[in-house]
């Protein structure tokens, strides 16, 4: 066990040694050194350790030399040994319960962003091509959203109604008649202070933290706007009270702000702003079910690619171009996320050489799915680390002409799918695509509101595992990360394995049109 080693919820590795209570007072007060370590690998991580033990040791050594140098030295009763032993436990219950948040966390992201299309639509007035329990959820949010904003522009109002009136009071020399608010607490606030630090530390999509900002706003105008570590429990008690009192907001609704609240909570906590995350505890239980997603039957992708986008090369109005094409067909046959397929740069689809099992150097062309920037303006967007991956080609798609698509495009330095243009806070290149292909499904018949475009990722996965392709193989092709500690060790699956893996990739009894 690595005792300095510690795990933030992002997956990012930290040195943490904690600082003796005495030399505290010439240390800025701090109770440990942290140091983020910048890898999400354990044994790498592990590897600096030494260095950095070294390091905090020297730095405790000035704060001894400092100590002993001080006239007279501040004196700071010792903590009994059951204080101690409390701290350390409700050390290790902290970071329980962060882990639980991330969980909660991610699940809530996850949802946003699934809802997102249906809320642009709704917003724009137009009518989305979902289940009705899915536009019942976002037209509650939006109408939340909606209210929420009102309330931030009221807010903003009055402040400049009385920003206005302070400055007649002082020109006018009235000083005392000034309306000014009281200033109580620290002044370290939820939606600036806070919400700046956590973005600043765990880097969510520009989407991801407007989301929080919003949250923070929401609680501040149900509760009041106080400093952080004015905020208690029984505030956060109310909070949700008012909340499920709401009768716009869904179950689901109210686990997400509260998720939100704690996770700002927690991260000030963790970094000694606040003593405890009052809203630890404070949670829902949700009893409402969503939909889960389906596969496409092979009916259901020969109804697909019967249809006039393959058949007959018809394209809609909207805009997308070859996308509307392309875009089933590589989600079909290589299991990537929608995003990532529509953000693929011209660059992003090369040949890379690797070597056969008869030991002779070959190429093979692949995508590469990444999140280096260029000079874009929009930069790629991934899911997390484990999403940036080189695979190669399925042999069906460059049958069917893909190369040949990209390497005729008019500008070799743009993207692959040139149509597609970023909408909403996120800036997604694809989300109108995804409500076209929520519509364009039904028109070919395939009427199950629990298949959408994300069925061909479950598809392919199923495909995947028929084909005897091995877990770690499908988690590279895919971009999963590991789900133990075991994963963690050895480098990703060589090309060579990748390449004979998606040849044997099939879906049996499917029909594509040649185009």
């Amino acid at each position: 066990m690595c005792s300095y080693l510690h795990r933030a919820p992002n997956g990012v590795y930290y040195f943490r040694m904690g600082i003796p209570a005495d030399l505290r007072p010439f240390m800025a007060g701090k109770r440990e050194i942290k140091r983020s370590l910048g890898l999400k690998d354990r044994e790498a991580a592990k590897a600096l350790i030494p260095d950095m033990t070294k390091t905090a040791h020297a730095l405790l050594k000035q704060a001894e030399r400092d100590k002993a140098a001080s006239i007279p030295a501040p004196v700071i009763a010792p903590k009994p040994a059951s204080q101690i032993e409390r701290e350390r436990r409700q050390w290790e219950y902290d970071q329980e319960q962060t882990d639980h948040a991330a969980d909660a966390n991610f699940t809530a992201d996850m949802e946003a962003e699934a809802l997102g299309p249906i809320i642009d639509a709704l917003a724009e007035g137009i009518e989305p091509d979902a289940s009705p329990a899915e536009i019942a959820r976002a037209a509650r949010r939006l109408i939340v959203d909606e209210r929420e904003k009102a309330g931030l522009d009221r807010d903003a109002l009055l402040a400049s109604v009385v920003a206005r009136y302070n400055k007649v009071a002082r020109a006018s020399g009235s000083e005392n008649q000034a309306v000014e608010y009281p200033d109580h607490g620290r002044g370290i606030y939820l939606d600036t202070d806070i919400l700046d630090g956590w973005a600043a530390e765990r880097k969510p999509s520009p989407r991801g933290k407007d989301a929080y900002w919003r949250d923070a706003k929401l609680f501040n105008s149900m509760m009041g706007r106080k400093s952080v570590e004015l905020i208690t429990k029984a505030d956060v008690m109310a909070y949700k009270r008012k909340l499920i009192a709401d009768s716009a907001r869904s179950q689901v609704n109210v686990r997400d702000r509260l998720a939100y609240l704690r996770t700002l909570l927690e991260w000030a906590a963790q970094e000694d702003i606040v003593p405890v995350n009052v809203a630890r505890d404070v949670k829902i239980a949700v009893t409402e079910r969503g939909e889960k997603r389906k596969d496409f039957s092979t009916d259901d992708l020969n109804a697909l690619f019967a249809g006039p986008v393959h058949a007959k090369g018809e394209r809609p109005k909207g805009g997308y171009g070859e996308a509307v094409y392309w875009m089933p067909l590589l989600a079909l046959f290589m299991g990537a996320r929608r995003e990532e397929i529509g953000q693929l740069r011209v660059q992003d689809v090369r040949r890379e050489a690797y070597i056969d099992d008869d030991d002779k150097r070959q190429e093979v062309w692949c995508i590469d799915i990444t999140d280096t920037p260029d000079d874009d303006a929009l930069p790629n967007q991934i899911k997390n680390e484990a999403s940036n991956r080189l695979v190669p080609l399925h042999p069906k798609l460059i049958e069917l002409g893909f190369i040949k698509y990209v390497n005729k495009l008019p500008d070799q330095t743009g993207r692959v799918f040139p149509g597609l243009k970023a909408v909403g806070i996120g800036k997604k290149l694809t989300d109108k695509v995804g409500q076209w292909f929520s519509r364009y499904k039904r028109d070919c018949g395939i009427e199950d509101n629990a298949k959408v475009f994300h069925s061909f990722r479950h598809t392919w996965k199923t495909h995947a595992v028929d084909a005897g392709i091995p877990e770690r193989v499908c988690r590279q092709f895919q971009g999963h990360e590991g789900k133990d500690a075991a994963d963690k060790y050895g480098a990703a699956p060589s090309m060579r394995v990748m390449v004979a893996a998606i040849a044997s990739y099939r879906v049996p009894g499917l029909v594509i049109p040649k185009p």
